[in-house]
């Protein structure tokens, strides 16, 4: 398989581990065959002895797949077309390797006709010519009666005319066989025996069973030629061949050990000798498997069930062992085992061979494929053959090889788990002398490189990791960041984890959990966490492991502000800020300057307003001037959150819409999301602010100051829906103000952008929008005296209109005062609300307060007249005092 040099084959045609001899010049056949020099003898042999003889003897080459039965075909036919002597008298025909066009024996014959015109085609164009004529001719009369015959007839006229014989090479006649009609074999026999124009060379993987059968056709037809593994000599020929070097004299034996002999498995792993590359290895040995699985399965099932048991025991076994071990992989009584070894040997599918010290008789499967084959089927992974492919480098090269070898095993094991797991598992086996220092210096190398896969596989890991939760977190998927958790900690890197990392790992995923939990308000779960981190961590001084309780600890006290327990939460936080906050030390700034708003607003939930603005201060003196921008988002927010007590607790709305604007001005160009979400609170409620205080003018220029962000192109989705309700809400105040030019003007505006799906909300918040900027309109045009296009334009709002949904239900009962003071009658707007049932009955109260307003008495509940008459006071009030100050009432909270 191989001549000249090895360079000169690399560089022209590399040998093939598949179809030898196609589409290849016979020079390149014959240099590159360089071993079954005596099985070739063979076979001219018995050509030479049928030139001239009255019949011819017939020679079926028998090999498992691999072992280059092809190869010995195509060689055969290159020293037929290449030697004067033999090419005077025979032509060889070669048919293709599975020959599946042939049914029967016309097919058969035609079948020859075709592969003989196409060998004579460059000799003999006109016999070609007239050859594939005919072939054509015969293959459309098919249905013809006599056909095989006819084209038999063809066949040997052919021959005459040549003068020459014709050697059929068929290759896997089993397979042959398996497919053709019951007279085939018997038919081809009497042509075989009978006519000396034609002998057969054929190949086959096994001696099938029609061989040993007296009564079958093929019965003692052919003279054998069995290919049985290379010799070691054989071995060392082939791959200097095709690597270009000879392998010294001890890494002979480690390479026959692993092939077992199969030139196809040499060629493969001299290609790993070439490149260097385990994972090329891999996927060439698995590509292998997966072209030979239905070889292989056919031949296990055809096995006796005791037979196969042994085989694939053996297989799994990989390299060649005792009958004992063999008896204990099978499970199987010792003289059971020897029995089926003695039959799986006389089948070819067993080899013997003794030990070292040339006593016990030791067996192996004589392809090694069935080994990787059965490996890769029963562990499902390729683990078990890396770990025979590392045993064979660290017997096969020296030191220096290995070392050279040694940067592409790294980046392989580095990207195939599979090859680092083959490598743990022939460390765990290696069976290394104290006193085989070569052997042992090795064994260290390998050991070195699993070490650094380890380390990088981690590092890879924890980067993947960070990455991903990373990713998680900006789109708030906290569902997301604890699958990510939980596969990292099943991937096992944590519990592999030693000394100081593993501290590390493990308060890395408590932090990522507790996080997660907290995003997904799973209080319980975060206060679990920290108080197991808390009884963990409680004596560590370790700055880093420090700075990952803290992050727990203020996790653990937001957790009971989501569940409403202010107290605990309170002294949670305070915890957080006493003992992280006395190390003054950047690391904890993030964590102690959160505790403080969160205590202020566990003090203002529990009364305290004075104690929790003194908190907030707190976090401004401290920290109002660091750099660092996650310190900086709670000193934003705490801003916003001394705005809404501000606001709301001591009802001093010029004073929060100033400290509303701090927090603008200060934070307006941060580009840290969190810091924009406290920004866009701000914005919206200094509007809201100013106008709670009847400064109007300067609460449309706060709203106009949220509006401008909604084209920006770095305007983030919080921002949008900021500027989308600002928009909103101006247009309700324009119209208050009695501007209804612009007040129509900007609710068209809002209208467009909700058909253009600029609001990124919920449907039943986008339609609560909506019925309110019909509302608007109404309250427009009313104010321009347009009574019967307001009234319309409140009928389209009260459609829309969602009794259930509390904000909506709020803005109406404002909206409703607004339009009377703007001049709407009562009974109008009574048969607008009174004209659905769902929403008559929700909105019962307003409708008696306005009924009342007309003078009616009404009778209903006493709760409902109660209501109804809170409802007439605040008309008589809004029609009495003019512009009611303020929407919306929001907590500083975002």
């Amino acid at each position: 398989m191989s001549g000249t040099t090895g360079a000169e084959v690399e560089a022209n045609q590399p040998i093939r581990k598949f179809n030898p001899g196609m589409l290849q010049s016979d020079k390149v056949v014959v240099e590159q065959f360089v071993v079954r020099q005596h099985e070739l003898d063979v076979v001219l042999d018995v050509l030479r002895s049928n030139i001239g003889a009255p019949s011819c003897q017939h020679l079926l080459a028998v090999a498992p797949r691999g072992r280059g039965k092809t190869m010995l075909l195509a060689r055969v036919a290159a020293e037929i077309r290449g030697k004067a002597e033999l090419g005077r008298h025979l032509l060889p025909v070669r048919f293709m390797e599975e020959s599946q066009e042939i049914y029967g024996l016309a097919d058969f014959w035609l079948e020859t006709l075709f592969h003989l015109a196409r060998e004579v085609a460059a000799d003999n164009p006109a016999l070609a010519s007239d050859l594939s004529k005919t072939h054509a001719s015969l293959s459309s009369r098919w249905r013809e009666v006599g056909m095989e015959g006819t084209a038999r007839a063809a066949v040997l006229d052919a021959a005459d005319r040549l003068d020459r014989r014709l050697v059929l090479m068929v290759e896997n006649v089993q397979s042959l066989l398996s497919t053709v009609d019951d007279q085939f074999g018997w038919g081809l026999r009497g042509v075989l025996q009978s006519v000396p124009q034609v002998m057969l060379v054929a190949s086959a993987t096994c001696r099938f069973d029609g061989l040993e059968d007296p009564r079958a056709p093929f019965f003692e037809l052919f003279r054998f030629v069995h290919l049985a593994p290379l010799t070691t000599a054989e071995c060392r020929r082939l791959w200097a061949a095709v690597t270009g070097q000879a392998p010294h004299t001890h890494e002979i034996r480690p390479l026959e050990i692993l092939t077992g002999g199969s030139p196809r498995l040499l060629v493969v792993v001299a290609a790993f000798a070439r490149h260097r590359s385990l994972r090329q290895l891999m996927e060439e040995l698995v590509g292998l498997v997966d072209e030979h699985t239905e070889y292989f399965r056919g031949h296990l099932e055809s096995l006796p069930k005791n037979e196969r048991r042994v085989f694939v025991s053996l297989s799994d076994l990989w390299q060649a062992s005792s009958t004992g071990e063999i008896s204990a992989r099978a499970r199987l009584d010792v003289r059971v085992v020897s029995t089926m070894l003695g039959r799986l040997v006389e089948k070819g599918a067993v080899t013997v061979m003794a030990d070292a010290d040339g006593g016990k008789r030791l067996y192996a499967a004589s392809e090694r494929l069935y080994s990787i084959y059965y490996k890769l089927r029963r562990e499902r992974d390729e683990a078990a053959v890396v770990e025979a492919l590392i045993h064979f480098m660290v017997a096969f090269y020296d030191v220096g090889e290995l070392y050279r070898v040694s940067d592409q095993l790294l980046r392989d094991a580095i990207d195939s788990r599979a090859i680092q797991a083959g490598m743990d598992r022939a460390l765990a086996r290696r069976g290394t002398l104290l006193d085989d220092l070569p052997s042992r210096i090795k064994w260290e190398e390998v050991e070195r490189i699993s070490g650094n896969v380890r380390d990088q596989r981690h590092m890879d890991a924890m980067v993947r990791l960070q990455e991903s939760v990373q990713a998680a977190y900006k789109m708030g998927e906290w569902k997301r960041v604890l699958e990510i958790v939980e596969c990292y900690v099943a991937d096992g890197w944590v519990d592999r984890a030693a000394g100081w990392r593993r501290e590390h790992e493990w308060a890395r995923v408590r932090h990522l959990r507790s996080d997660a939990h907290l995003g997904l308000e799973q209080f319980r779960e975060v206060i679990v966490i920290g108080e197991e981190v808390a009884q963990r961590l409680g004596d560590t001084n370790e700055v880093a492991l420090l700075g990952q309780w803290s992050a727990m600890a203020l996790n653990k006290a937001a957790a009971y502000y989501g569940l409403g327990d202010f107290d605990s939460a309170r002294s949670e936080s305070r915890d957080v800020v006493e003992r992280f906050g006395k190390y003054g030390s950047p690391w904890y700034d993030v964590q102690v300057a959160a505790a403080l708003v969160l205590q202020a607003e566990a003090d203002n939930k529990l009364g305290s307003v004075d104690g929790s603005i003194a908190l907030l201060d707190e976090v401004l003196e401290r920290f109002g001037e660091s750099d660092d921008a996650d310190v900086q988002r709670s000193v934003a927010r705490s801003l916003v959150v001394k705005g809404g007590i501000v606001r709301m607790q001591l009802d001093d709305h010029r004073r929060a819409a100033e400290i509303y604007g701090e927090a603008v001005e200060r934070f307006g160009n941060s580009k840290h999301p969190e810091v924009h979400r406290s920004v866009n609170s701000a914005r919206m409620n200094r509007a809201f602010a100013y106008g709670s205080s009847g400064d109007f003018e300067e609460e449309l220029a706060a709203y106009d100051d949220v509006i401008s962000l909604l084209d920006g192109s770095e305007t983030s989705p919080g921002e949008r829906w900021s500027a989308f309700v600002a928009l909103m809400y101006k247009s309700r105040r324009l119209a208050e103000l009695g501007r209804a030019k612009q007040a129509l003007s900007t609710c068209e505006e809002t209208a467009g952008r909700i058909d253009e799906g600029t609001a990124e909300c919920p449907g039943e918040t986008l339609r609560w929008m909506d019925w309110h900027v019909r509302g608007t309109r109404a309250l427009a045009l009313m104010s321009r005296r347009e009574s019967a296009a307001a009234m319309e334009a409140f009928r389209s709002a009260c459609a829309l209109f969602q009794p259930h949904h509390e904000i909506a239900m709020r803005e109406m009962l404002r909206l409703v005062p607004e339009l009377i003071a703007a001049g709407a009658l009562e009974g109008d707007l009574i048969d607008v609300l009174g004209d659905d049932d769902r929403r008559s009955a929700a909105l019962q109260p307003m409708i008696v307060a306005l009924r009342q307003r007309t003078g009616e008495s009404v009778r209903a509940p006493v709760e409902v007249l109660e209501v109804a008459a809170d409802l007439g006071q605040c008309i008589e009030n809004r029609v009495a005092t003019g512009i009611m100050p303020g929407f919306m009432h929001r907590s500083g909270r975002d």
